[in-house]
């Protein structure tokens, strides 16, 4: 399973804390890191000082922040190897993975030991299939083979370990078969619990203490109580890393804060098509049956929308009935739904506590006939189908909670694919607006909210739907007719609805079926019914520059590479550029590059100029010391080697490299091959930076020769542009602010998301060009989308944040930059490409890197000076 681009970078950002961990400690490492202010900003209000636990000092502990339907699981699997190579230097770790719930602890244990779950598939591509995985009332069957040649990973609550006596659970209890298996490698018994005798007890949570496990915290916010620290303590894990969507930051109760390293948002979700957004909410003030009825015929729509899709996709309905003392119980909607719905009754499955007719079931199979599901409160938690696309909630008054709870249920995007049809991309709710106490827009938002999302993200993720059955008066798409013969010779495009005796007309009516139907009606409904029509068409025919047919093309940089001219992509640049690693890296490490120390108890290696100190007294570190015979020089070169593979570099310069530097420290530093196998993580980690900073150096040379060089022909030309189109962003999320844009290309509704909101620095940009005379439209250019505008950089793509026409024809690209950003690499090379865009457009380009205040000026007279050059 391929990670998606944000679950990468979480985890690359993991890899560099725990790198740095090693050096500086816990403390220093996550405050360097999240000082970075690219970091910074990406936290935002979730910014903090690193909180140490007094019972687990040194010990690591950090957060990563992702939102619902993120796959914090998977995220979980690959963060295992990562820290058991850079921080505990171990081929084989124990982990103990906490949940919040039993249901969840026993889905994720089932997950972990499926071969063909992606979640298992990453574990045995990390460790080689050496993987062995114990639900936590397996515990006693973990043997000391499995711990020496296999990562080891036992799935539990915290409940199991968060007690004040810890006399009456069993991970605290004396078991002599579980102690024979590991009592001859315990042999440091500091700091394990004893009984009242003062003997060592023979526990499971003594064992787990001796191996110092990785800790994995699903759900960590639910897990910081008064009693997790004792509890930690008793464990000694080596390291703690949490996920959650909803950290506490740093507060008053300091034991109770997470330690935020990175915050992933819900638009790099949305991005990466891993959820549904927006999500349509229609709310029934009236009788629950008119929700029910709405949500069924939502979702045949969307089957019928599905059949046209590549992937097999069956929408289902999730109804949360009301407990057993309500009006609508689990027995009366189903009753409702076979007798007055006429729904098959195979199509229709309860998920309650007592109630399990989804045991067993897989969803996703063609023949699984299931497209309704009852539930209370049971999905809540754990359970996950992608099919699921109507949340239909009939839940009590005061019961806003589950039903928000629920929603993350029906946000999962299938196959984390967008669909070819939008209106698959969308999750869809019917609620009743008696459970919730005010505005049921903002209480869901604040929902969301709750999920993870940033306040801006959230309020765009809604979109409130008008009741299905709204008075005629205030419908704009109704009419109520006097002629119900009509219902007979009933154009395909226009609905009947029998409970208001109206007819309903949509986006697809024509002029011909609104002469159909004013044919058979008095000549005084018909032109009703056609105002009606012509106020439909004007709503939804609003101008635009799209839609008028305007022009929005926007010349693209063009290289002259192997005598063609291509795209200036980095990609690109960087395949036809050749470089060797032995022209860019030495084998030599150098004493200040890597060194090692071994002396009396202690093991000292020094990666440029930090010292990672080990004792054979500590027990965390035992793990070291042993195994390092029989390796020779050769082996070890093939471990590097292996270690250190590159899909872009040839296997015979890396072994050539590898062999080099390892025979340069054995015969000019004079280390012996055992010396290097203890130091060997260390060692793979400088020399895969050193690797980086080759290729790196590579790709910047590349670039600069190709962008920057006289010789090398470039062209900005219209003969190579890139278009604009009307729907190119209706797969967005569009701002939802007081303010209205006048000059949007797609229009004032259809205007992506912009940084910070409505009070951000970046939407007082936007305001400032759409306010300019000489701007003709512009367009918030959406970074990393598929249809958006980009200018290459060393390393990745530059999407401007703005593009607009100007009245004259010339283009002006804009790009706001925060002032905490001034003076940045990354700001620096973006105005030397923009600049270079402008320079070779021939005066049909213009480029603006803006700031809130430039030599005195704002950002309206800073376009305003681009504008007149």
């Amino acid at each position: 399973m391929q990670l998606k681009q944000y679950q990468q970078n979480t985890l690359d950002i993991l890899k560099r804390y725990f790198q740095e961990c090693r050096i500086a400690g816990a403390k220093a490492a996550f405050e360097k890191i999240t000082n970075e202010s690219d970091i910074k900003s990406r936290l935002g209000p979730l910014f903090s000082t690193y909180e140490e636990w007094p019972a687990i000092q040194n010990t690591p502990r950090i957060c990563l922040k992702v939102p619902t339907g993120g796959g914090k699981t998977i995220i979980a699997a690959h963060t295992i190897k990562i820290v058991s190579e850079t921080w505990l230097e171990r081929d084989f770790p124990v982990v103990l993975w906490f949940t919040p719930s039993d249901l969840i602890r026993k889905q994720t244990a089932e997950a972990l030991k499926n071969p063909r779950h992606p979640y298992r598939e990453a574990l045995d591509g990390q460790f080689e299939g050496k993987v062995r995985i114990f639900d936590l009332d397996e515990k006693f069957n973990i043997t000391k083979n499995d711990v020496e040649n296999n990562a080891v990973i036992i799935v539990a609550t915290s409940q199991s370990f968060v007690k004040d006596d810890t006399a009456k659970y069993n991970v605290y209890r004396n078991n002599e078969s579980l102690w024979d298996n590991f009592a001859e490698i315990i042999c440091n018994t500091q700091g394990l619990e004893t009984d009242e005798n003062g003997k060592i007890k023979h526990s499971f949570a003594n064992v787990l203490h001796h191996f110092h496990p990785i800790m994995i915290v699903d759900e960590a916010h639910k897990m910081l109580t008064t009693l997790t620290q004792e509890a930690f303590r008793r464990i000694s894990p080596a390291a703690i890393i949490e996920l959650t969507a909803t950290p506490n930051p740093d507060g008053k109760e300091k034991d109770k804060c997470n330690n935020i390293l990175y915050s992933v948002s819900a638009r790099e979700l949305k991005d990466e098509e891993m959820i549904k957004l927006p999500i349509v909410i229609r709310e029934h003030k009236e009788g629950w049956e008119q929700a029910v009825d709405a949500a069924i015929i939502r979702r045949a729509e969307l089957e019928k929308l599905a059949e046209q899709e590549k992937e097999y996709i069956r929408p289902i309905v999730l109804f949360q009935a009301q407990n057993i003392n309500g009006e609508v119980n689990v027995n009366v909607l189903k009753k409702y739904l076979v007798e007055t719905a006429n729904l098959p009754e195979k199509e229709i499955a309860i998920a309650t506590g007592d109630q399990k007719e989804l045991d067993g079931i897989n969803l996703f199979e063609k023949a699984c006939p299931i497209r309704y599901i009852i539930t209370v409160e049971a999905l809540k938690e754990g359970w996950d189908c992608s099919f699921a696309y109507v949340l239909c909630s009939l839940a009590n008054v005061g019961s806003k909670t589950s039903v928000i709870q629920l929603l993350g249920r029906v946000m999962r995007m299938p196959f984390a694919q967008a669909r070819k049809n939008i209106e698959l991309n969308k999750a869809y709710a019917n609620v009743m607006s008696k459970a919730f106490s005010g505005n049921t827009t903002q209480e869901l938002v604040e929902g969301l909210k709750n999920k993870g999302f940033e306040d801006e993200e959230a309020r765009s993720s809604v979109i409130v739907e008008q009741e299905l059955f709204n008075p005629i008066d205030t419908s704009i798409n109704k009419v109520q007719i006097t002629n119900e013969l009509i219902t007979f010779n009933l154009p395909a495009s226009i609905k009947y609805d029998e409970k208001t005796k109206s007819i309903e007309l949509s986006e697809a009516t024509t002029e011909e079926d609104i002469e159909i139907v004013c044919r058979q009606e008095t000549e005084e409904k018909a032109v009703e019914i056609r105002q009606k029509f012509t106020f439909l068409k004007n709503r939804a025919e609003i101008p635009t520059p799209a839609k008028s047919g305007e022009r929005f093309s926007i010349p693209r940089l063009m290289v002259e590479i192997q005598g063609e001219l291509e795209f200036a992509d980095s990609e690109t640049i960087f395949e036809y550029f050749d470089w060797n690693l032995a022209d860019l890296a030495s084998p030599k490490l150098a004493p200040q590059e890597f060194n090692i120390e071994d002396e009396n108890n202690d093991f000292k290696i020094d990666i440029d100029g930090n010292k990672l100190v080990y004792s054979v007294e500590t027990a965390v570190q035992q793990v070291l010391f042993a195994n390092v015979e029989g390796w020779t020089k050769n082996s070890f070169v093939m471990w590097l080697d292996k270690a250190l593979q590159q899909p872009d570099i040839q296997r015979m310069q890396m072994l050539d490299f590898v062999r080099k530097t390892v025979e340069y420290l054995i015969s000019e530093r004079s280390f012996t091959v055992e010396q290097l196998v203890l130091a060997k993580y260390a060692l793979a980690n400088k020399l895969q930076s050193k690797i980086a900073n080759a290729r790196q150096t590579a790709r910047n040379t590349a670039f600069t020769q190709c962008l920057f060089s006289p010789e090398i022909k470039k062209e900005v030309d219209f003969n190579y542009t890139f278009e604009f189109q009307e729907n190119m962003y209706d797969d967005q999320l569009f701002q939802q602010s007081t303010y209205q844009f006048t000059k949007h290309y797609l229009g004032k509704y259809k205007v992506p998301m912009i940084d910070g909101g409505e009070k951000g620095e970046e939407f007082a940009c936007a305001k400032a060009i759409d306010v300019l005379i000489e701007v003709k439209f512009w367009l918030r250019n959406v970074a990393r989308h598929p249809n958006s505008f980009w200018l290459p950089t060393a390393t990745d793509k530059f999407y401007p944040d703005f593009v607009a026409m100007l009245t004259d024809g010339r283009i002006l690209l804009v790009e706001y930059k925060g002032e905490h950003l001034r003076g940045t690499d990354d700001v620096k090379e973006k105005q030397l490409v923009g600049e270079l865009w402008e320079r070779e457009s021939n005066g049909t380009g213009l480029f603006l890197m803006a700031w809130k205040n430039e030599n005195g000026k704002n950002v309206a007279e800073q376009l305003k000076d681009k504008i007149k050059q």
